[in-house]
């Protein structure tokens, strides 16, 4: 019996001992940057007081608010166009359900302009150049 016992033993260290080998993270790399422009339609010189905010949002979950996976503020951009770059954290199976970019630009104490269409980052374009058009919130 002891025998048995201590060749059980040893047959489940022998076959645990490969488990620290085993690479448990998940596929892709989590740690993403997106980079690219808001444009409002041209150059425009925008007021000094302005606030662009670029977000990178999560909305896969029904009912759900957007999970914010990461953002970017930039105050007093001076023209449009706007550069950005958004560090956030994905795994390839989230980018490859979609996530949506959400732009906006205050001035004023008021949302001035937004993106009106979705623009999805994916996992076949997560690493390209992204132009975010945006138009007029309103009067």
């Amino acid at each position: 019996m002891k025998i048995a016992l201590s060749i059980l033993a040893a047959a489940a260290a022998l076959a645990l001992s490969g488990c620290g080998q085993m690479d448990l993270t998940p596929e892709g790399d989590p740690g993403r940057v997106l980079t690219g422009t808001v444009d409002v339609g041209g150059e425009v010189a925008l007021p000094s007081d302005t606030t662009v905010t670029v977000r990178v949002v999560d909305t896969s979950g029904a009912g759900m608010p957007p999970v914010v996976l990461g953002s970017q503020t930039i105050t007093n951009p001076g023209a449009a166009p706007i550069a950005f770059r958004v560090e956030y954290r994905a795994e390839d199976e989230v980018l490859r359900r979609g996530l949506n970019v959400d732009a906006r630009i205050s001035f004023g104490g008021k949302v001035r302009y937004y993106n009106l269409n979705r623009y999805a980052v994916t996992l076949g374009n997560a690493a390209d150049e992204h132009r975010i058009a945006v138009v007029p919130a309103g009067p």
